[in-house]
């Protein structure tokens, strides 16, 4: 899991830098806009697809949805301003886009979550100043498959007595019990007569 994160978070610092940026759709003026994005195949990204957004951030936030995600599929979600020094706020939301499970900014370095989610999540992206410039990358990892042991082993390849009937010293145990409890049940009603 270490590995994956690890390179996660290299492919979207990466990309952040190369991948030409998809710019974001101009918005008015204190009315938000949601803009459904779709990531796809890109040279240079080995394991997954990703979307990069070029946009000017501002009082008013700039949304992003996505949907059809697997709890399988990773995903990673970057955001750097331009300029140094320019801050950018960027929240990860499930059902409701004043419930961030995740928010934080950044001035300087990128700021990256990652994560897993099933079905859809929105992204929020402002700043204090209108017209701060920004890039967004949004990364979905391919869909993993763990490899389970199986559940239901073949009687040839059991290393034991090949299932003759269990532990002997259990059943005497159990034998041991309800001797027990049947001779428990005779004094009590022998001491009901009396």
């Amino acid at each position: 899991m270490s590995r994956l994160r690890d390179t996660g978070a290299a492919l979207a610092v990466a990309m952040l830098v190369v991948l030409a940026p998809v710019p974001a759709a101009a918005q008015e003026t204190g009315k938000p806009m949601t803009i459904r994005l779709e990531p796809k195949a890109m040279d240079g990204i080995d394991m997954g697809k990703a979307v990069v957004v070029k946009g000017l951030a501002g009082p008013t936030p700039q949304r992003f949805l996505l949907d059809g995600i697997s709890y399988m599929n990773p995903v990673g979600v970057v955001v750097r301003p331009v300029e140094t020094g320019d801050e950018i706020a960027l929240a990860v939301t499930k059902y409701a886009w004043n419930q961030p499970l995740r928010e934080g900014a950044t001035d300087r370095d990128p700021l990256r979550f990652l994560f897993r989610t099933e079905g859809e999540f929105q992204v929020s992206v402002s700043a204090e100043d209108a017209g701060t410039p920004y890039r967004l990358l949004v990364w979905v990892g391919d869909e993993t498959k763990p490899d389970f042991a199986p559940v239901v082993v073949e009687a040839s390849a059991y290393d034991g007595d090949g299932g003759g009937g269990g532990f002997p010293w259990l059943w005497g145990l159990v034998g041991l019990l309800a001797l027990a409890v049947v001779a428990m049940a005779v004094l009590l009603m022998r001491r009901k007569r009396a």
